[in-house]
């Protein structure tokens, strides 16, 4: 993507660094799956979605809200109204991630569940089960990092991957995030 965010710049730089590494890693992620299919992707509608999907993940119905700041966000960047609509029902959508033809929306839907299971990914879950305090997250954790709830989750995730590309990645993926999950375990202990 070589750093080319265009009129999303300035929506980038008022995420956290958090959300910035995430949106980043989606772009990446998309582009490998993109790599692997042959296919092209539209990577404006891509950096429009990676970037502002998340922008208010601490609201209450987060997709819809942050679809909605998406929305008005684009149209005061003069986007076109297909763009507008495309980008919205992505990221209205993004936390169902329904069954899509549009090939970008659905790298991006890939790539919001493949994201989890890189390093960087466990951390983030982690550390956003730490700081609910509705949850006594160290137990929460041991049951979650257990190898046998782990890999019925990697199962879940698969089920909903829509790319052939994005079970090949996620296959790669599997002990690693095993692994991130028994250190992360461990140091809790």
């Amino acid at each position: 993507m070589g750093g080319n965010l265009g009129k999303l710049e300035e929506a980038f730089k008022s995420l956290s660094d958090e959300m910035q590494a995430h949106s980043l890693m989606l772009i990446e992620i998309s582009e490998e799956i993109a790599k692997m299919s042959g296919k092209k992707l539209d990577k404006n509608k891509l950096i429009a979605c990676c970037v502002l999907h998340d922008i208010l993940n601490h609201e209450n119905n987060h997709a819809s809200v942050g679809a909605e700041y998406a929305k008005k966000y684009l149209q005061k960047k003069k986007f076109s109204k297909k763009f507008i609509d495309s980008v919205y029902e992505g990221i209205f959508y993004h936390s169902d991630k329904p069954k899509v033809d549009d090939f970008t929306i659905a790298c991006f839907y890939d790539s919001d569940i493949l994201c989890r299971f890189y390093a960087l990914g466990v951390l983030r879950a982690w550390n956003n089960i730490k700081f609910d305090k509705n949850r006594d997250w160290k137990n929460f954790f041991k049951e979650v990092s257990k190898e046998e709830n782990l890999r019925n989750y990697v199962m879940a995730m698969k089920n909903k991957l829509q790319v052939n590309s994005s079970k090949k990645i996620l296959e790669t993926k599997v002990e690693e995030y095993i692994s991130a999950h028994k250190f992360i375990a461990g140091l809790i202990n």
